[in-house]
């Protein structure tokens, strides 16, 4: 995001709308998503974890993709980064191949997610040198909302429910076995995938109320049923509200696209960061804190994260509300970088840290 005030002040002269949406789909999400399936999908398989060469090609793919992007070079990011989701993929068959479980029922959608990112990256290199950017719309979608937006409907069935003290119906005894609990459990997987499948090709098509409102319905649906955000729970921190708030503004953004579609690109940051990257830093702090052996601090107030997630907030309104005041738009979308990075700056200083301290548990 520092790309914004870096061209704001003239530091840069490249126009970072691609280079940013790229960084942040790709990079910012694309981090914390690779890095949640390659550490929990091995151990829900039963299977053995990713290795330190593995990882660290990864990780050399990376953050060359990273630097291709930041320096403008789009194709040879999209390349990149088709690359990583090539090697990681394979990582993750050698694991299925040799595992003793099966992973929660909602997981096909964390695969579909990754195949939207895969098509949307192809569709990108494709077009690159066209004369006519045909599939832009669609490849937008593809990237920037489905690569998300399935993973995190996919995990949260799984994984929520332990921010709320209960149990989760997908938590299933082990087999390698498809039981029939399992395949119960994973049929709302599939049908949330095509509707919202269907939403994005509506609005590629040019119904740019339908798109949305048909996207908003499905993953309230799926949300309402799958996710227990609102019953009644024993564990009440800042780690559950703001995950309900969150989820909140993932379909306000949705809302808001369908309702003024001429403002949907600005308006979609309440979902981008009110809603996607408030649950991902919510999901990211639990799982580092379970693998570092503090996972009795989620219990705690935790006041702090309330407070970095205020910030991000308060950096998610600056940024829409520059696509209003369009004398100013620039200026407010420097100031909201800024204060994003404050809020980022805040959560690493209080998390980061603990990648390190191994659980000895």
């Amino acid at each position: 995001v520092a790309l914004w005030p870096l061209y704001v002040l003239h530091v840069t002269e490249f126009y970072p709308g691609q280079m940013h949406a790229r960084l942040m789909a790709n990079g910012f999400f694309g981090g914390f998503i690779l890095g949640f399936v390659g550490t929990a999908l091995p151990r829900m398989l039963s299977s053995f974890p990713l290795t330190l060469w593995e990882m660290g090609l990864l990780l050399v793919i990376y953050l060359t993709m990273a630097a291709a992007y930041f320096r403008a070079k789009i194709v040879w990011g999209d390349w990149l980064f088709l690359g990583m989701l090539g090697w990681f993929a394979l990582c993750g068959v050698r694991r299925v191949f040799r595992r003793a479980d099966n992973p929660p029922p909602g997981f096909v959608l964390v695969l579909l997610g990754l195949l939207c990112a895969a098509a949307g990256a192809a569709l990108a290199i494709a077009e690159a040198n066209a004369d006519e950017a045909r599939w832009a719309a669609l490849q937008h979608l593809l990237s920037y909302q489905g690569f998300v937006l399935f993973p995190i409907l996919g995990v949260g069935p799984f994984i929520l429910p332990r921010f709320f003290g209960l149990p989760s119906a997908q938590d299933l005894p082990e087999s390698r076995r498809f039981s029939a609990a399992w395949l119960r459990q994973a049929v709302a997987a599939p049908l949330v995938a095509a509707v919202i499948l269907l939403s994005f090709y509506l609005e590629y098509a040019g119904w740019l109320r339908a798109g949305p409102a048909l996207r908003l319905g499905a993953a309230f649906l799926y949300i309402a049923t799958q996710v227990p955000l609102f019953r009644a729970a024993p564990v009440s921190n800042a780690f559950s509200l703001t995950l309900k708030i969150a989820f909140s503004l993932l379909l306000a953004g949705f809302a808001g696209g369908m309702i003024l579609p001429s403002q949907r690109v600005g308006l979609l940051h309440l979902t981008l960061i009110g809603g996607f990257a408030a649950i991902t830093l919510a999901v990211a702090t639990r799982v580092i804190l379970g693998h570092s052996g503090r996972l009795a601090e989620m219990s705690r107030p935790n006041r702090w994260f309330l407070a970095t997630m205020g910030v991000i907030w308060f950096a998610m309104v600056t940024r829409i509300t520059g696509d209003f005041l369009l004398k100013t738009k620039f200026t407010h979308y420097a100031y909201g970088a800024v204060v994003w990075i404050i809020g980022i700056a805040i959560w690493s200083a209080m998390v980061l840290g603990k990648v390190l301290q191994k659980d000895e548990e």
